[in-house]
């Protein structure tokens, strides 16, 4: 597992520069299991940690006001990085 940060840089003492940065996000039912899913999108480039972390909940309902059951919606999203030496 990789770190995952609501900072907009790694806040650690000897964590070297940032080197190379991209954006990472993904739609999920459920909150947890996004950030598993959002740490594996970063590895597979080698991130190092996601820093500037977001999560944004949007609604879906039924097509009917009979069938109207809300379901909440997660976006997370953030900024994979990997880091040089310190």
């Amino acid at each position: 597992m990789i770190p995952i940060y609501t900072t907009d840089g790694v806040p650690l003492a000897n964590s070297g520069p940032i080197e190379e940065a991209w954006p990472v996000w993904i739609d999920s039912d459920s909150i947890g299991p996004g950030l598993d899913q959002l740490a594996h999108l970063a590895r597979q480039r080698n991130a190092h940690a996601i820093v500037a972390l977001k999560i944004t909940t949007y609604w879906l309902s039924g097509g009917n006001v009979q069938d109207y059951i809300p379901r909440a919606r997660h976006v997370l999203f953030g900024t994979a990085v990997t880091l040089g030496e310190p």
